[in-house]
């Protein structure tokens, strides 16, 4: 039996990296929910949210948080919206100044892993092979992107950022290439909201 789970273990090698590639290939569209947790740097939880997220190649994601709060994050491949209900404010960034590590552009781009990242395989856990992606470039927000591949596509991410921090995400109820409409990628501010423009 030892022997036996041996091969199995061994055959698992490289699991992550290989049904990454094999999602990304002909990767057009995603769309589905997410529940997201927030840990500081000690593990102790922080926050819980939950919302959808929609993922069109070239560039286009939407994510939108519908709990504890409302707030959207727009992209339509050139700018960045952080649309905050509550607050009645949205801020704007050009795309490119987000920088290549944003977890969403490594389904959403056509990039390079190899370039852009260190690729290391993670352990195998209950059917779920993980992959790290650690960012090769300096001054991106998260140190490490650890992506969970199911049989059937992304099951969910781990980010850490430079503070420490670790955000958990499950997908679920997940259509690939599905048909999205072209709206969800575009933002026009509601009347008395304030527009601010970030980075330059």
């Amino acid at each position: 039996m030892s022997v036996l789970a041996a091969c199995a273990g061994a055959a698992q090698a490289g699991e992550g990296r290989t049904r990454l590639d094999a999602f990304l290939h002909g990767f057009k569209s995603l769309s589905g929910a997410f529940e997201q947790q927030q840990f500081d740097e000690t593990g102790a939880p922080l926050e819980s949210s939950k919302g959808t997220v929609a993922i069109a190649k070239p560039g286009h994601f939407r994510w939108e948080y519908l709990q504890p709060y409302a707030q959207s994050i727009i992209s339509d491949g050139k700018q960045l919206w952080v649309y905050d209900k509550d607050l009645a404010q949205v801020t704007v960034n050009e795309v490119a100044k987000t920088g290549p590590g944003a977890p969403a552009r490594i389904l959403g781009d056509d990039v390079d892993l190899d370039t852009i990242y260190t690729v290391a395989e993670e352990p195998t856990k209950d059917g779920v092979a993980w992959v790290a992606l650690t960012p090769k470039a300096e001054g991106s927000q998260y140190t490490t992107i650890e992506i969970g591949l199911g049989a059937d596509g992304v099951h969910g991410m781990r980010l850490k950022d430079n503070l420490g921090q670790t955000t958990v995400i499950t997908f679920h109820d997940l259509v690939r290439n599905g048909t999205l409409d072209s709206t969800l990628f575009t933002f026009t501010p509601p009347a008395g909201v304030d527009v601010v423009h970030g980075q330059h």
